[in-house]
């Protein structure tokens, strides 16, 4: 497990406008724990067994493709667009991940910005945001790897529960994903998982942020944000996130298109030299 995981985190409309402001929202209008008993009589009918949370998450995991050929890819990237691509000041971003080391580097194209991770440290190459680098490195490949990323060491996964999201129409299986103490820069954060009942794909997730540069006024957390993915494209047989909007209470609060994914894109090593010049990340997770 790298040092930072960055998987629940929050950015404002895009890596340039992202603010270490956090505000509230969650998807779930109705959740309940599943029932695990039979009520009735004194001879009741047994009840066929039920999945634990692990399990759930392990179909879920299949849906999307399964984990071996996940792992077995040597890198993970993509290119990113937050908010409408043809505002001002929507840009892309394209992202590239080494999947053993989750080393990462990110440029943005047609100019001179640039982040890079080398699994300790983080630096940026007139990078225009406020945000942490360190907390943005990872920040989007984490949204897009989350059915595969609920198999990493340190992550405890719940018992089994039902939600609905906003529109009320299915109540989707829910599961609680948190790590174990020292697990990346944040192991406070949590994500509640919602996976459709019928094709055991990942539709959404309610999520906190606990990375301590961006909390204000002493919080620890922030409150939960709601992501929905929705829509999925197929790479090389795995079915990974094309879009997907978070939510702040009953409003869009950000959208993010992905594009050009790719699990085969070369890690290029000399990316890992910070430049002369860089600026090193020296927050607080």
């Amino acid at each position: 497990m790298v040092t930072v995981r960055l998987g629940a985190r929050l950015i404002a409309i895009g890596l340039f406008l992202a603010s270490a402001a956090v505000l509230t929202g969650g998807c779930s209008g109705n959740e309940k724990k599943a029932d695990t008993e039979t009520a009735g009589s004194a001879a009741p009918t047994p009840a066929p067994a039920q999945l634990h949370g692990p399990e759930i998450v392990r179909e879920m995991v299949a849906a999307h493709g399964g984990l071996d050929a996940w792992r077995a890819a040597p890198t993970m990237s993509f290119t990113d667009q937050w908010g409408d691509p043809d505002s001002q000041g929507s840009r892309r971003s394209h992202v590239v991940v080494e999947q053993t080391g989750r080393r990462a580097y990110i440029d943005i194209p047609e100019t001179d910005m640039s982040i890079g991770w080398d699994g300790e440290k983080a630096w940026s190459m007139n990078w225009p945001s406020p945000t942490p680098v360190r907390f943005l490195a990872l920040l989007n490949y984490y949204f897009v790897n989350l059915p595969w990323l609920t198999q990493d060491p340190g992550v405890r996964l719940g018992e089994p529960g039902t939600a609905t999201l906003r529109d009320g129409e299915i109540e989707y299986v829910t599961v609680m994903m948190t790590f174990e103490p020292g697990i990346g820069d944040t192991p406070d954060d949590y994500y509640r998982l919602y996976i459709d009942p019928e094709t055991k794909m990942l539709k959404a997730t309610d999520y906190v942020v606990t990375y301590r540069a961006l909390m204000e006024g002493g919080e620890e957390a922030s409150p939960e944000h709601c992501l929905v993915y929705d829509d999925y494209t197929t790479v090389d047989g795995l079915k990974v996130p094309a879009h997907f909007t978070i939510y702040e209470g009953d409003r869009v609060y950000a959208a993010c298109s992905i594009r050009g994914i790719s699990f085969s894109e070369p890690f290029d090593e000399t990316r890992m030299a910070m430049p002369a010049g860089a600026l090193v990340d020296t927050s607080t997770p």
